[in-house]
């Protein structure tokens, strides 16, 4: 049972650092082993050598978890992101027991824990806010035409680096749509893979219907490409995907942004995935996973390391010295994550409902290993 709990940490870690927004180090938290975690990536021998087991067992987790479950859970996600985020909720809150009983393991909060937790707090608040507010480096917009069935779609790189390929997923909005769908690409130097008919709400699968470009899928920085659609419903939606071209000044940043998210991605309540759409190399990096492409996936892996060994090194120095103050921003961060993936769809709704339900069993879980896990000096 502990091997199967050990992958199903690393799992659920792996999977927290795919989505923009939520922090893996939370995660460890919520679970009670961020101690140990810290330890091995600060490599420290002694902790490697006492918990080398459980950590077998974590590393399959996440790798499963970044590699196996990134489609899976951004699928629940774009399905069901109230429910989904809610179940992370549910975890932070189960939590925070956990946390309390670690942080006071050798002291009482004092007046002055409130500063770390303030201040940490506001962090959290302030990147989610951040997060809302920034623009989209590569948006798809789509106008009416004088045509009632006619749309015309603009694709626009608005990154620093030239796309150099690119495709855009067709999907219907089932709650929108009327009956048998039917569309196609009547305008543009792009062409369309479209399988017609139902597409089940559950199920449905986007990738099937794909649109690509007919030559030089190249765009640069600031460019755009445009085309029509002509298509029985208005009810789609298009999601586009896309890489970056492979330079050296793009491999260091690739090596930079990775470190940097790396070290976020150890401390709670940060999401180390959001740090890279800020700098630009979330959709490089994720596209690399799922093609393999180890030009990007290389240079991703060194700035990782690097920075998961730094950040664990600098985290366990100031639990050594400052356990009380590390652990009131520790707690200051979780309370900042509940702010950070409250879900847009939050209300008097029936996904709201289901949501609570997922709340109660995320917070059962965590609250379960937690009171079934001994704090660590």
């Amino acid at each position: 049972m502990k091997n199967l709990l050990g992958i199903l940490y690393g799992a659920v870690f792996g999977v927290a650092n795919v989505i923009p927004g939520v922090s893996g180090g939370t995660m460890l938290v919520a679970f009670g082993c961020y101690d140990k975690v810290c330890g091995a990536l600060a490599l420290d021998f002694k902790e490697i050598k006492k918990n080398i087991k459980f950590l077998l067992f974590f590393a399959v987790g996440a790798a499963l978890g970044i590699v196996g479950f990134s489609n899976i859970i951004t699928w629940f996600f774009e399905k069901f992101p109230t429910e989904t985020y809610m179940f992370f909720i549910g975890l932070i809150l189960g939590s925070i027991p956990l946390i309390i009983r670690n942080a006071t393991l050798k002291e009482k909060f004092k007046p002055i824990c409130a500063v770390p937790f303030l201040g940490a707090l506001a962090l959290v608040i302030g990147l989610a806010v951040l997060e809302n507010n920034s623009a989209d480096p590569a948006p798809v917009t789509v106008k009416e035409t004088a045509d009632p069935y006619v749309y015309e779609v603009t694709f626009t790189n608005n990154g620093g680096q030239t796309v150099t390929e690119w495709w855009i997923e067709h999907e219907w909005d089932m709650d929108n749509v009327s009956g048998v769908t039917d569309w196609f690409v009547e305008e543009g130097n792009v062409k369309a893979d479209i399988k017609k008919g139902f597409t089940d709400k559950l199920f449905g699968k986007p990738g099937d219907e794909i649109i690509t470009p007919l030559e030089n899928s190249e765009i640069k920085p600031g460019e755009s490409v445009s085309f029509k659609l002509r298509s029985t419903e208005s009810a789609f939606i298009l999601t586009p995907k896309y890489s970056y071209a492979v330079t050296p000044m793009f491999i260091a940043t690739i090596i930079l942004a990775s470190f940097a998210a790396a070290v976020a991605m150890i401390i709670p309540g940060v999401s180390g995935s959001f740090i890279m759409v800020l700098l630009g190399t979330y959709a490089t990096v994720i596209n690399a996973v799922k093609e393999f492409n180890f030009a990007i996936l290389i240079p991703t892996a060194i700035g990782v390391l690097l920075g998961l060994i730094f950040g664990a090194k600098l985290i366990r120095l100031l639990l050594k010295k400052h356990r009380l103050i590390v652990f009131s921003a520790i707690l200051g961060l979780c309370a900042g994550s509940l702010y950070a993936i409250l879900p847009e769809g939050f209300g008097l709704n029936t996904d709201t409902f289901i949501g609570l339900i997922a709340l109660l069993a995320g917070g059962a879980l965590s609250f379960f290993v937690g009171r079934n896990t001994k704090a660590e000096e």
